[in-house]
């Protein structure tokens, strides 16, 4: 998820980058953003923003309205949501949901999908959340292709816990100890690009 304080310069930003433009998605109600999606092959990119038709209250939207430059906020992962509430609270980790989640796209279609979140992990973003499409077409497969994804880097101060607490969800990836930072590599058709969290959105 990469956060950006204008979702019509976000887009621009992609095109530009990726040499392929990001199909807009649409509004999350309450929570005060609307985003934009891009196909990295085996996943995709979501970039979020503010919605400015929404409040700016006390939500995501408002905690994106002042970033300076965009930035890596946090990833998701995908799974049965059940099976990964139960792991992680055995390995310590609280988790809330899974919450039913909607949305419409431009052409009236009503998406439906479940989320769960780790509550209170002293790794903030590095840490995911997790998604189940269920009957939705995965965004990898419906939008256009910006690159291929190669790399997740994750930076954490306390990176045997983080790496343990991904273990316990089957997610064998490399965590390094060091100030919070998460970073995707993607290979796209203008070449190498990496895509960093930043101070403001680690």
């Amino acid at each position: 998820m990469y956060a950006v304080a204008s979702l019509d310069e976000g887009m621009e930003w992609a095109a530009d980058t990726f040499g392929a433009p990001a199909a807009y998605g649409g509004e999350h109600v309450g929570l005060g953003t609307r985003n934009a999606l891009l196909s990295l092959g085996s996943t995709y990119l979501e970039i979020i923003a503010p919605d400015p038709a929404q409040s700016q209250e006390g939500n995501a939207g408002a905690q994106f309205a002042n970033l300076t430059s965009g930035g890596m906020v946090t990833w998701a992962a995908e799974g049965d949501l059940n099976a990964i509430a139960q792991a992680l609270e055995s390995a310590g980790v609280s988790t809330q949901g899974p919450n039913r989640t909607q949305r419409k796209t431009e052409s009236g279609e009503l998406l439906v999908w479940d989320l769960l979140f780790p509550i209170g992990s002293p790794h903030g973003g590095r840490m995911p959340f997790f998604i189940d499409w269920l009957e939705c077409a995965n965004p990898k497969d419906t939008n256009p292709v910006g690159g291929e994804f190669r790399a997740l880097a994750i930076t954490t101060p306390d990176a045997d816990d983080l790496a343990g607490a991904l273990r316990a969800i089957d997610l064998d990836i490399a965590v390094s100890a060091g100030p919070p930072e998460l970073s995707v590599t993607i290979d796209s058709p203008r070449g190498e690009v990496v895509l960093a969290s930043t101070n403001e959105t680690s």
